[in-house]
């Protein structure tokens, strides 16, 4: 029983200790070595090669398990069967370089192409497995507390048999937001694999920059969090967790015992918000650290309706609102305020969006909206406010710049928070409500409105900033889709005011799979004609404006190029057009882009540019086209963490 912090992070360092010389009993032994000298070779991709790796497999229709090079496979015992085709990932060039000391140390100095294959494109010997043993047992009493911690953190969880899990057990979507989980699993299986993935969000989140470059690290890292989590609650995980440990770290105890801070703390967090039962309940906040913001000559109004009454979801919503705005001219603000003055974000554009901050307590804005006479479960049903295990109520956003999204007529439906101090995933949005539901708003929409039905023209930019520093700069048919990516029902709102969307997403690998995710749905019969503005690699909109580049962000917008030719653009930049082989599989999977194109004139124009490019006669650009199989929309590229826990 962990009756204060201290006890609780003495008892995970313990547990943590315990996974190392576990770990190190384990692959000691002959068979191990011989296992772990085989995986160790699949586990060394980084963050963007696996990215290429996933993109380029989803193209072709099957899922990567083991990948290795051409003469790796040869090293194994297997061969590359004749004609299958290579990925392409990006192989650092390193040499020695004479630092400013006279002394030499070795430098990645570029890049250079090669190709590697998935074992399902070999044949020969099988390879030694790392046998795991699924964690039996019934379902924890703690899964609704690890689900509300994932949904907490702005993701949406789902339990089935979704066709992107592969062999996976879990995976983390970042661009969807979503954590899927694989139906039929042991309970006990399920839990742990949700832990594993809740330690994902809480570590690994592509933007955060503290993501380790090895997906072997990331993987240790996710699983070790998992292993010392469900062994606190009484799990034993130890059948799954140390194989699964051993095999992404290639058996080197010195990798686990590497990320033990970040692990240690990660597990305590999810521990401590997990408000376990049996006995293992951490003591909660002290109810008096953070005074209760006063609410001068207003007596507390009678609590008369209930949850269901959308009206007073509403009344919380411009109640937590006004309490956010107020947080941010307290002391407490100043970070806040000093991230938004560094993004070039003016006073007064602070008030007109009604931008706020949440404090690092626990209770203040529970304490405030209860003081206003609502009652628990309509504070609850709204979203600010959550429920523990305990019963105890607790703020959503903590220790976060508030952004809040309001509807086209300019009333509040929830909240985006964005991480200024403590730890966390860097955005957080309000769950799901009954008026919140992200897949249908879109952040601005309520002042830009008018711009975007008067021009015709609606710009859709990641960030909520990037729509602010927009606005600000004089440029209002900006919105931004809250916590999600493009949907169609986000389509079918601009479709009533607009006939063109150009997209003006970040210029890196992120705001390029945004794209190409919306060329997803542009294969729906829609009178909209979609272009994407192309940004300088690592700049997003707002990044331009506060340096004083507004002229180099009206430009990328009127030259905006349709999004067909931006995606052929993205896909012939990654193959070497003076080989033959690379260019048949250029053309090849840059005609997929063509046949979703309903347009006849769009199609063409496609076709054309798609043969300019690669200067080749259309009739050849059309042959491929006909001879792929049909497909209801473009091959998805996804940027999941994925785990086989």
């Amino acid at each position: 029983m962990w009756k204060t912090d201290q006890s609780r992070s003495g008892a995970v360092e313990r547990l943590h200790a315990e996974l190392t010389e576990s770990l190190h009993a384990l692959v000691t032994s002959e068979d191990w070595q011989r296992a772990l000298a085989v995986a160790v070779r699949f586990h060394d991709y980084s963050f963007s090669n696996t990215q290429l790796i996933w993109s380029q497999a989803a193209a072709r229709g099957f899922t990567p398990s083991r990948v290795a090079g051409y003469r790796m496979w040869q090293q194994m015992g297997r061969q590359v069967r004749r004609g299958e085709r290579g990925i392409g990932i990006l192989a650092p060039i390193v040499r020695n370089i004479e630092t400013d000391s006279g002394e030499e140390e070795r430098r990645v100095v570029g890049f250079r192409g090669v190709h590697v294959f998935d074992i399902s494109q070999t044949d020969g010997e099988p390879l030694p497995e790392i046998a795991t043993t699924l964690v039996e047992g019934d379902l924890p009493a703690h899964w609704n507390q690890v689900t509300d911690l994932i949904t907490d953190a702005g993701f949406d969880l789902s339990v089935g048999d979704a066709d992107r899990l592969g062999d996976a057990n879990g995976i983390t979507d970042w661009q969807q937001r979503a954590v899927v989980i694989r139906a039929g699993l042991p309970g006990a299986q399920r839990f742990k694999t949700a832990v594993h993935e809740l330690a994902h969000i809480r570590l690994h989140e592509p933007a955060s920059g503290t993501r380790p470059a090895c997906r072997g690290i990331v993987e240790v890292e996710a699983e070790s969090v998992a292993y010392v989590v469900c062994a606190g609650l009484g799990i034993d995980s130890a059948g799954y967790s140390l194989p699964y440990v051993a095999s992404w770290s290639g058996g080197d105890v010195d990798k686990v015992t590497a990320t033990a801070n970040r692990v240690i703390g990660c597990a305590r967090d999810v521990l401590g918000g997990l408000e376990p039962v049996r006995g293992l309940e951490p003591d909660p906040p002290p109810v008096d650290r953070t005074p209760r913001l006063e609410t001068a000559n207003r007596e507390p109004a009678a609590p008369t309706r209930g949850p269901s009454d959308s009206s007073v979801l509403a009344e919380v919503l411009t109640a937590a609102t006004s309490v956010y705005q107020r947080l941010l001219r307290e002391p407490e603000g100043a970070p806040a305020l000093e991230y938004l003055r560094q993004r070039g974000i003016g006073d007064e554009a602070v008030t007109r969006w009604r931008l706020g901050y949440a404090t690092g307590s626990w209770e203040t804005v529970t304490a405030a909206l209860r003081d206003e006479g609502f009652t628990d479960e309509i504070l609850v049903a709204s979203g600010v406010v959550a429920r523990a295990r305990t019963g105890r109520l607790y703020d959503r956003m903590r220790g976060r710049l508030v952004f809040p999204i309001h509807d086209a007529a300019g009333a509040p439906r929830g909240f985006a928070g964005r991480a200024i101090v403590g730890d966390g995933p860097k955005y957080l949005n309000t769950p799901e409500t009954d008026l919140y539901q992200k897949r249908t708003l879109l952040y601005g929409m309520h002042l830009a409105h008018q711009p975007i039905a008067e021009t015709g023209k609606a710009i859709v930019v990641e960030g909520y900033t990037d729509v602010i520093a927009a606005h600000q700069a004089g440029i209002g048919n900006v919105v931004a889709t809250s916590g999600t990516a493009l949907t169609p029902q986000h389509l079918e709102t601009l479709e009533k005011i607009a006939t063109a969307v150009t997209l003006a997403f970040d210029g890196d690998q992120a705001g390029l799979t945004a794209a190409q995710r919306t060329g997803e749905l542009d294969h729906i019969d829609r009178n909209m004609q979609f272009s994407v503005a192309r940004l300088p690699n690592g700049q997003d909109p707002a990044d331009l404006l506060a340096a004083g580049d507004r002229r180099l962000l009206r430009e990328a917008i009127t030259d905006a190029v349709p999004l067909a030719h931006h995606l052929i653009d993205q896909i012939l930049s990654q193959h070497n057009l003076d080989e033959p082989e690379a260019m048949v599989r250029a053309i090849r999977t840059a005609a997929a882009v063509v046949p979703p194109i309903t347009d006849p004139a769009a199609r063409a124009q496609a076709v054309s540019y798609l043969a300019t490019r690669i200067g080749r006669d259309e009739a050849l650009i059309q042959q491929c086209i006909q001879d792929r199989t049909p497909r209801p929309g473009l091959p998805r590229r996804r940027d999941t963490g994925r785990s086989l826990g």
